[in-house]
């Protein structure tokens, strides 16, 4: 699934080619997509023009002229791309919306497996959203004191804390191991059991992490792809995510990879060592 570096990464590359423009027609091929009442989403979106595009967590918000905006969610596959109307349409195209700079250009949501979806909310209710309600606060507005105090308050293990939405917004299954790894902390280690000094570890390793993976346009494991329909870099970094039985950078030891709340971790045993305190002695 998309996480916050590469929605971040289409939402740089959309706001500057498609703010102020106006949608001329709307091609919907997959109607179940649309999360909202679909007579007035086909209705509503000819003639509004696009005022602004903007990320909360890993969804995409389009404001529209009319009080409205599109909350648009990748799921697993998505791809949200603006192309040239003359561009072939590829298969699991499901929506194209025409922009009227001449007809030249098209906004197209793609997705070969159906998890995402669009949906169409006034503005004013944006807040009152249950999806976007419901999420932490943005990686990048917390303060080292805010993000110690957020994750030293939970007992739950480190990794599915980082992935919990509620939380933290953005951090998805790469990056998370990617955070941890820098931090050298193992991703089962339990929050309540972290010093300040870890969190500041994973904290300064959060944002650096992910300011590199912006940089880079995102990690391009799958399905990902820009605004542009290009691929991203920032999978070329990857120190742990899907680097299982293959040597660590930092000390030679081979990557682990095993499941923790039903996701595959990625992890240098070496560098983040879990030492279980136990009655008979500690244990690795």
């Amino acid at each position: 699934m998309p996480e916050l570096p590469e929605v971040e990464t289409i939402v740089q590359g959309l706001k500057e080619k498609i703010a102020g423009q106006r949608i001329s027609r709307v091609t919907l091929n997959l109607p179940k997509i649309v999360r909202s009442d679909l007579k007035e989403f086909l209705s509503s979106l000819p003639g509004q023009v696009i005022e602004r595009v903007w990320r909360r967590g890993k969804f995409i918000i389009i404001d529209l002229s009319r009080d409205h905006s599109l909350i648009v969610h990748l799921g697993m596959t998505g791809q949200l791309t603006y192309v040239s109307s003359a561009a072939p349409l590829l298969k699991y195209t499901h929506l194209t919306l025409q922009l009227e700079n001449n007809d030249l250009h098209q906004l197209r949501y793609r997705a070969l497996r159906q998890f995402g979806y669009i949906r169409l909310v006034d503005s004013g209710q944006l807040k009152g959203v249950e999806s976007l309600a419901k999420l932490g606060p943005e990686p990048f507005e917390l303060t080292l004191e805010q993000f110690i105090h957020l994750i030293g308050a939970h007992r739950g293990r480190i990794k599915p804390l980082l992935l919990d939405q509620g939380v933290i917004a953005g951090i998805g299954n790469i990056y998370a191991d990617e955070i941890l790894y820098r931090a050298q902390i193992h991703p089962r280690r339990p929050a309540d059991s972290l010093t300040p000094l870890h969190l500041k570890k994973i904290y300064h390793a959060m944002r650096e992490v992910l300011v590199a993976a912006i940089e880079k346009r995102g990690s391009s494991v799958q399905d990902y792809v820009t605004s542009d329909g290009e691929a991203g870099e920032y999978q070329r970094l990857h120190q742990v995510y899907h680097r299982q039985g293959q040597p660590c950078f930092r000390c030679g030891a081979l990557i682990a990879r095993e499941k923790l709340g039903g996701r595959s971790t990625h992890y240098c045993p070496r560098c983040q060592r879990y030492i279980v305190y136990t009655m008979k002695g500690a244990r690795i």
